[in-house]
């Protein structure tokens, strides 16, 4: 576990002593968490000047340096949670105070990594709190009697005393039936996210929200200019291949996340460019005979690589209630229990990571299907947002207790896809800044917000963000991202079919290749029925949601019941007894209530968290 609680210019600062207001801030937490790792080491570091300072709760011996790093010099401080990429990366802290000096606040949203940063003026008595322009590790803020306390976990900000437990039932409905809190809006109400469009200054106790420039849209090449668009992609691969380079370097052994889809087999052929085979170990999660492990198996194969797989592990109720309460503290409650329901975590030292994520914004994750691109072409906002929540099926086949929770669901889904349509008329780039600042954003975070995660993926970098937004629109339909970097490095494997019902080179732009997209799909659909009919594919085709449902209506059913039906729970409150008691009879008995019931269960486990520490903050 790695923590921060940040507090300046504290109102009683000249009456009292900051640093036992921080350390008693850490204790509490640290007493509260340490059941869910190694017991913390809580360092405090106090700047007078500003009336404050940060206390850090770190295992032994010391915090990673790629997720938690800080500087302090007579004239500023910075505290990182995060890393830089490139030769930032080794130390970041520094690299953050280099960009403020020079530029401010500007200086640092723009550079290249996945962070966030306090900057402290110690001349000026000011703090600011900057994030990437990916947004994955915002942190979490308070600002109260002038006061503003800083940290990931809204968990540590209720430590100190100063927020209360009160449950913002928008952002709870948000998680139960989109999967993540529209608008990265928390699920405490008096506690608000930093975003990647604004940073926060804070100046005599006043707060400032300032707008960060994010960069996109900026120099687009002519869709027309076939030569521009591919030195433009060109430039996409070789600056994902050097960050590739940059994070793998020091690693005596690198793994690669491998499945059947097409991002993993993009990511790990940029690994597989710039680390010898000897050093990178393929990894897959699944049955043995599964269509993820059968494909990466082969994958390797070609590359010389050693395969490994695991099934997946499933816990016992003690595990999966400790693993629960672990995901809840690191994604304040925005994250679904299901990801509980697995081997609980270590903190060993483990070989690097390199997994796809991210990579779906080069391939139109949003995108209609083509018969459909001129019906949609003169879409709004108010049309972008009923797409949205009918996508979210979940929103109207649940009963609410009140109708304002759904309603304000939809409302903060309109508000987000009004401001993407500021930035730009066109709805695939308003469809790409919602997957890339929301789903990207907020429900793909886990990888950066989980300290025992030793992960990166080559899509997940503003610098490369910011090239593909260069290209023409739909930009994942005219880059043909993924083919390329697989065709130029590993193309043995090109022609080894994408989850079963695809192929590389179809992809990009063009009728033909759409049509040959949607005939190879269709057939693949049509097989899979059939193979299906004769009884030959269930066992192989087994999935770890099936697994983790079987879970649910089994082993863990008695916990989940207790949990959600207990009288205070947000399940009750928000759903009523009888609903949530009928999720939990319908799911053992048909396995088809999985995502609901686990978001609920998050939630619930981050309210207790919360609340027994806010009861633990008040006896002291």
């Amino acid at each position: 576990m790695i923590s921060f609680i940040a507090a300046f210019n504290l109102p009683d600062a000249r009456d009292s002593d900051p640093g036992a207001f921080l350390r008693r801030a850490a204790l509490l937490v640290g007493e509260r968490m340490s059941s869910m790792g190694p017991e913390p080491r809580i360092t405090v570091e106090i700047l007078p000047e500003v009336g404050g300072g940060w206390a850090l709760l770190t295992p032994e011996p010391r915090a990673r340096l790629d997720l938690l790093d800080q500087v302090v010099t007579d004239t500023h401080a910075v505290l990182l949670f995060g890393e830089l990429q490139g030769e930032s990366r080794a130390a970041p802290a520094r690299a953050v105070l280099r960009a403020w000096m020079s530029g401010g606040g500007d200086s640092v949203a723009a550079l290249d990594g996945n962070f966030s940063a306090i900057v402290v003026d110690r001349v000026e008595r000011t703090a600011s709190v900057i994030s990437d322009l990916l947004g994955r590790r915002a942190l979490r803020t308070l600002h109260e009697g002038g006061a503003l306390y800083v940290s990931p976990h809204d968990v540590a900000l209720v430590a100190t005393g100063a927020c209360p437990v009160e449950i913002d039932h928008a952002s709870a409905c948000s998680i139960i039936t989109a999967d993540w809190s529209i608008g990265g809006r928390p699920l405490l109400a008096r506690v608000e996210a930093s975003d990647p469009a604004r940073w926060l200054r804070l100046r005599g106790g006043r707060l400032e929200r300032l707008p960060a420039p994010l960069g996109l849209f900026e120099r687009r090449i002519d869709a027309r200019d076939a030569a521009a668009v591919r030195e433009q992609i060109d430039r996409i691969v070789d600056t994902m291949r050097e960050n590739t380079r940059f994070a793998a370097a020091g690693s005596d052994t690198v793994r690669a996340d491998l499945t059947a889809g097409i991002d993993s087999r993009a990511a790990f052929a940029l690994v597989a460019s710039v680390v010898p085979a000897e050093r990178i170990v393929a990894k897959t999660t699944g049955a043995t005979e599964s269509l993820d492990v059968r494909v990466a198996r082969r994958i390797a194969a070609l590359a010389g690589v050693r395969h490994e797989h695991r099934e997946l592990d499933l816990p016992v109720h003690d595990d999966f209630s400790r693993h629960a309460d672990l995901i809840a503290f690191h994604m304040n409650g925005d994250s679904s229990a299901k990801r509980a329901i697995d081997r609980y975590p270590s903190w060993d030292d483990r070989p690097l990571g390199f997994e796809g994520g991210g990579g779906e914004i080069f391939r139109g994750y949003y995108y209609a299907r083509p018969g459909q691109y001129s019906r949609v072409a003169r879409a709004d906002a108010d049309d972008v947002a009923a797409f949205f929540v009918r996508k979210w099926r979940r929103l109207t086949a649940l009963s609410f207790r009140s109708p304002d929770p759904p309603a304000a669901v939809r409302e903060r889904t309109r508000s987000v896809v009004e401001g993407m349509f500021r930035r730009s008329p066109d709805l695939h780039d308003v469809l790409d800044q919602f997957y890339l600042f929301e789903r990207y954003g907020r429900w793909g975070a886990i990888t950066s917000r989980f300290a025992w995660w030793r992960t990166f993926s080559p899509y997940a970098s503003p610098s490369i963000v910011r090239l593909a937004f260069g290209l023409p629109s739909p930009i994942g339909m005219h880059a043909g991202l993924h083919d390329a970097i697989v065709r130029r490095f590993l193309p043995s494997a090109r022609g080894i079919l994408v989850n079963d019902n695809s192929l590389l080179a179809l992809q990009g732009p063009g009728l033909s290749r759409l049509l040959a997209r949607d005939l190879l799909y269709v057939t693949g659909e049509l097989w899979r029925a059939a193979t299906a009919w004769r009884g030959r594919s269930g066992k192989k085709r087994r999935s770890a949601d099936a697994m983790r449902a079987d879970m649910l209506a089994g082993p863990l059913h008695d916990h989940a019941r207790d949990v959600l039906l207990s009288r205070d729970s947000i399940a009750v409150d928000l759903l009523g007894h009888e609903l949530v008691a009928r999720l939990l009879d319908e799911h053992r008995a048909r396995r088809q209530h999985l995502e609901t019931l686990c978001n609920l269960l998050g939630i619930e486990h981050f309210r207790r968290l919360a609340a027994s520490t806010a009861a633990a903050a008040s006896s002291r």
